[in-house]
Parts: C-alpha cells; structure tokens; sequence
C-alpha cells in the first residue's frame, strides 16, 4: 500500500510511520510528503529521501485554484491512503469525493469529546479523569468521521507530563492502526442500493452517494449491493415503513418484520467466508440504516458478524 502523508508542524507522527514503514513493523510505503508550508517535517522527509510537495493556500489567489492543485498534487502521488499527521488545514470536499474512506487522522481526546483544537490542554482543563487518543477516517464533519481505533489514558499528575503520555501513545496506535487497515483489509462491502443510484427507495427515488459509488468502484474484494425491502418482495414505489415498539410497520398498519428478517438473513447469507466487512448503509432507513431504532439489517448484522463488520452510514462519508 502507498502513504501518502500531510503535515504542518514537527512532523513526530510523519516520522513514526516511515520508521514503521522502514522497520517492516508494517508493508506499506510513505511515498511523498504534502505540507502547507515549510516546516520540519519537511526537513525529516529530505533526510530520509521522501519527496515533499508543499501547497501553500497564500500562493493562490483563488480558493478553487488552491484546491485544484492540492487535490492534483496528492493525486501525483497515487495514495492508498492519506494520512494526517499534524496537519492543520480542513480537507477540501473535493479531496475526500477522491478518496472516501481513504483519509485517516489521529486526535489527542477520545472523541467526540473534545473534537477541534488545544484538546488535551481542554481536557486537563475540564478535569476529566480520563483522556486518549483516536484514530479516525475524515468526513466533512470536523473530527466527526468513524473511529477506527481509540486508547485511553488515565489522567497524569502534570500537563506536561499529560502531553507527553499522549504523544506516546500516538505514535504507537497511529502506525497500528494503519497495519491493520492495510495489512489485514475489508475483503467485503455491502452497500444500500439506493446509494449506488438505484431508484430503490420505498418512493422510487434513490439517495445516491458520489462517494460510496467512488469508495465501492476502487474496492478490491466482494461488492454486494443490497436493499432488504426489495429482497423482501416489496414493490417500489411502496408505503413508508416505520419502526414502531421494535416493529416494522408498513403504512402505519402491515407487520413485515418477519418478511425484512427474513431478507437480511438471505443477504447476509452471502456474505459467508467473509473476514472482515464493511457495509455502508442509508442513514435513516428502517430496514437497512444505522440510526436509533437501528434499521433491521444494520442490528441483524452486528448481531452475526460482531467485531467483524465496520457499519458506516452516507453521512460517514
């Protein structure tokens, strides 16, 4: 797999994955180096014979024009994965339509709490008892997109002895957690019809995902596309479902609990041999999604597949 890092600042989390890289902890390349401007990080990738590309926003006049060239410039670089290592810049949404699920970063609290900036120093500020660290992919929600990874820490005596335990801890579940998604990776996806622009939906519309069409194109594993409320016969377009007292309802009146059950069950069926899934569902949808009430097949598969399916909806994109 190719890494491709970005970076503001010192550049400690940057040098934690090439040394990784270089120790053979794990398989996968640091092939370049993105920054924002000229910082140490940057002095690190020279001395280890990484290129570096620097994107400075100033240099553009034009907002458009700076994304242009930062999203060409990571495309240069042809990346597996992107990885955020300090970099203090919001990802442009035309960066994540790219790569979906492909743009990792690490956080100094165990989000959602404390999402943003200076978080550990708000965390000892609050006087919380415990803290940590969380890896997770990147959305257009700030520090909001699904955790893959999270370490906690009880809270030290000092600050500084607090920033010390976290950096600790960074640089070691950081380079875990790229192992993992590289080195042992989905080798299924599951993905709602609807989102793939399937006029799927009980009003015969879809909910098409640019990203999930994009996530789903370049997977390299099983694609299963699935809607349970067609699996179960139900025409399209159809009555609204609800979940009511743990039921799904079809035009406030029809049971088709057992037809949806039923459905899920035949779906997952396929999914047998698979190690590890991820499924990427409709948010809201009672049959498939992943709100509270849990939609059917979202509960019905964390109930078989346990720890090895990764439930993620549109919105996680």
């Amino acid at each position: 797999m190719r890494l491709l890092v970005f970076a503001s600042g010192k550049g400690s989390n940057f040098e934690a994955m090439v040394k990784a890289s270089r120790s053979g902890y794990f398989h996968s390349k640091v092939v370049g180096l993105l920054c924002d401007k000229d910082c140490p990080a940057a002095e690190i990738a020279k001395a280890n014979d990484i290129p570096v590309t620097v994107i400075k926003p100033k240099d553009y006049k034009d907002k458009e024009i700076y994304i242009d060239a930062l999203v060409s410039a990571a495309k240069g670089y042809s990346p597996d994965y992107i990885i955020l290592a300090g970099y203090m810049r919001i990802i442009p949404s035309e960066l994540l339509d790219a790569y979906p699920l492909k743009v990792l970063n690490v956080h100094p609290s165990l989000l959602p709490a404390f999402p943003g900036k200076d978080s550990i120093l708000r965390a000892w500020e609050a006087g919380v008892k415990t803290t940590g660290i969380t890896v997770h992919f990147v959305n257009d929600r700030l520090d909001q997109g699904p955790i893959i990874a999270q370490e906690s820490l009880i809270m030290p005596d000092s600050l500084e002895k607090l920033e010390e335990e976290m950096h600790k801890i960074e640089h070691r579940i950081y380079p875990a957690a790229v192992k993992e998604l590289t080195e042992h990776p989905f080798d299924a996806v599951v993905v709602s019809k609807c989102l793939m622009g399937a006029n799927s939906r009980y009003d015969g519309g879809n909910k098409y995902s640019k990203r999930a069409e994009t996530f789903v194109k370049t997977f390299k594993g099983k694609v299963l596309e699935m809607c349970p409320e067609i699996e179960a016969g139900l025409s399209t377009p159809r009555p609204k479902i609800n979940i009511i007292n743990g039921k799904a309802i079809m035009d406030g009146k029809e049971d088709v609990t057992e037809k949806l059950n039923k459905a899920c069950h035949r779906i997952m069926s396929e999914l047998s041999g698979s190690k590890k899934i991820i499924a990427i569902l409709k948010e809201k949808s009672p049959s498939c999604g992943v709100l509270n009430p849990k939609g059917l097949f979202a509960t019905c598969a964390l109930e078989k597949f346990r720890n090895n399916i990764f439930i993620v909806s549109e919105e996680d994109l």
